[in-house]
């Protein structure tokens, strides 16, 4: 099961039909792990820390867009 984090941001992309050939490139995270992450529901692949920030830059958004906003911080 993937993590909220990564999940939030698989839908943003989807719906704004970002190209992943283009992350990819601009963000130097390989093609697969990006579809794996955010494209392929049956990898259940979580982004890695420094991936998911790559990710938030291309996108121009706050890391935090894509938090919990259920959850309280510790």
């Amino acid at each position: 099961k993937l993590d909220n984090a990564t999940r939030k941001i698989s839908e943003f992309v989807r719906e704004k039909g970002f190209n992943l050939s283009d992350m990819s490139r601009k963000t130097g995270i390989p093609y697969g792990a990006l579809y794996s992450s955010l494209c392929n529901n049956s990898r259940d692949r979580d982004l890695k820390a420094d991936e998911f920030l790559s990710v938030c830059k291309f996108l121009e958004k706050d890391p935090m867009d894509f938090a919990d906003s259920d959850k309280k911080g510790a």
